[in-house]
């Protein structure tokens, strides 16, 4: 196990070890956009392509999913967690009883679907 902390930097440090151990690696997900981010960039210093999938979406990311270079990222819902959120507290302070859980689902982000998927993110933001 080799942490990379969310960052970068250390991302591209860790896919190089991970490369280095198994050069006939077809795919590798990351826990986030950054240490997605850092995979590309130690695949392509090794010459390599691979899959590389990561999670959240930020721009660097969503452009990287635009021009081929990654795979795919899931994407969260920030919008429906702020206002549920916002909702749930409301209920409990009313006395009201809330879900233990709740879904706000994600978004498979490809480059099928990442144009319109910015295009939307952009107007939810926007207003």
């Amino acid at each position: 196990k080799q942490p990379a902390n969310s960052e970068r930097a250390l991302g591209m440090q860790v896919m190089e070890n991970i490369l280095t151990s198994n050069p006939d690696l077809d795919a590798v997900f990351c826990t986030n956009a950054e240490m997605a981010m850092g995979a590309l960039q130690a695949t392509v210093a090794a010459g390599k392509k691979i899959i590389i999938v990561g999670f959240d979406d930020d721009r660097d990311i969503l452009n990287s999913i635009a021009s081929g270079n990654i795979t795919a990222t899931i994407a969260q819902n920030p919008f429906d967690m702020g206002r549920l959120g916002i909702e749930m507290a409301v209920k409990l302070l009313e006395g009201e009883e809330i879900p233990k859980r709740i879904d706000t689902g994600t978004t498979l982000v490809t480059k099928d679907n990442v144009e319109d998927f910015i295009k939307k993110k952009e107007s939810i933001f926007k207003n």
